[in-house]
């Protein structure tokens, strides 16, 4: 199951239109959500391109994240920030604020989502 398909993280994430990048070991993402509905996710950073804030974690913190369930340090991004697994970058903000949708969504593919 994807954001788009989940009515009440779409709902959760209604308030935030952003720009975001998420980076998993050395493979940028940068993903374009439109009030709560994830409407771009790129492979790569295009020439230029901007964002508001960063998620970028090693391979081997999302892979813990991803786990089910995760083992304990390795739960959240806060977690892994601790560990120094994972940095958050740019104007947090947004992230902040939405912090639930955001954790909710890179969480996604413990539960099976698209990785």
């Amino acid at each position: 199951m994807g954001v788009n398909s989940d009515a009440h993280l779409v709902w959760r994430g209604r308030n935030l239109t952003a720009v975001c990048l998420v980076q998993i070991g050395t493979v940028p993402f940068l993903l374009r959500i439109e009030e709560g509905r994830v409407r771009e996710c790129l492979k790569g950073l295009p020439l230029l391109c901007s964002w508001v804030f960063a998620v970028r974690g090693s391979a081997k913190g999302w892979e813990a994240l991803w786990q089910d369930p995760p083992p304990p340090g390795w739960h959240d991004i806060f977690a892994l920030a601790k560990r120094g697994e994972m940095t958050l970058e740019g104007n947090l903000h947004p992230l902040m604020a939405n912090l639930q949708y955001i954790k909710d969504i890179l969480a996604l593919p413990r539960k099976g989502g698209d990785r």
